[in-house]
C-alpha cells in the first residue's frame, strides 16, 4: 500500500482586487489542523475567510472543510475536490481570502478556490510513502561500512557496534542484507509495518 502527500508550499494571485493566498502543509492529526488553522487566523486576523479543506489520515477518510463565510459549497467543497483530484493524503490546504471589494459570484468563487488549492499544490513537493517491513539491525563497524550504502540501510547509531534500521517495502526480503554481510548481522523484524517515505 502507498499513498502521496505534499510538502509545505505556498501561493497567492489576485482576482479582481480580492487578494488569495493559499498555504498547503503535511498533517497528521486533526490537532495538527486546529494548530495550523489558529496560526494562519492569528497571522491573518484582518482577513475576510479563511477557508480550508483536510485530510489528515492515510486511508483519506478523516477529513473536514470550511467555507468560513463564503456562500455554502463555493470554498471547502472546490479546495477538498482539488486534494481528492491529486489522490493527497494527510494536507491541509486554507485559502485565505481578502476582499477586494468586487462580488466574485457562486461561480467566481469556486473557480478562484479551486485555482488556489491547484497552485499551492502544483508547487509542492509531492512526497510519497509505502508500507514497509522495519528491521532492527546490528553489526561490527567493518561490517556496517561493507553495508551502510545499501538503500534501505538508516538511523545508524554507534557504540560498541553499530546498531541501525533496515527497511524494505512490505514483501521484500532482507536476505540481500544477510549476505553482503556475510552472515554478520543480528536482526529481528518488528511485527507491525510502517509507512515510510520513498527517497530517490
Amino acid at each position: 500500500m502507498r499513498y502521496s502527500t505534499i510538502a509545505d508550499s505556498y501561493s497567492e494571485f489576485v482576482v479582481s482586487r480580492s487578494k488569495f493566498m493559499s498555504f498547503a502543509y503535511h498533517v497528521e492529526s486533526e490537532e495538527e489542523v486546529a494548530e495550523r488553522l489558529k496560526a494562519l487566523r492569528k497571522t491573518y486576523h484582518d482577513a475576510t475567510h479563511v477557508c480550508y479543506a483536510a485530510v489528515w489520515d492515510e486511508l483519506g477518510n478523516m477529513s473536514r472543510f470550511s467555507d468560513d463565510g463564503e456562500p455554502g459549497g463555493t470554498a471547502g467543497a472546490p479546495i477538498m475536490d482539488v486534494i481528492k483530484g491529486n489522490g493527497l493524503k494527510q494536507c491541509l490546504i486554507a485559502v485565505v481570502r481578502y476582499f477586494g471589494g468586487v462580488k466574485l459570484g457562486t461561480g467566481g468563487l469556486t473557480r478562484a478556490y479551486s485555482q488556489g488549492a491547484s497552485d499551492v499544490i502544483a508547487k509542492a513537493r509531492r512526497i510519497e510513502y509505502v508500507m514497509c517491513d522495519v528491521y532492527d539491525c546490528r553489526t561490527d563497524f567493518a561490517t556496517f561500512r561493507r553495508i551502510s550504502g545499501i538503500s534501505g540501510v538508516v538511523n545508524p547509531v554507534y557504540s560498541a557496534d553499530v546498531s541501525f534500521e533496515y527497511v524494505i517495502p512490505t514483501g521484500g526480503s532482507i536476505t540481500p542484507l544477510v549476505d553482503k554481510s556475510c552472515g554478520r548481522l543480528n536482526y529481528a523484524k518488528r511485527n507491525q509495518p510502517q509507512y515510510k517515505e520513498i527517497i530517490d
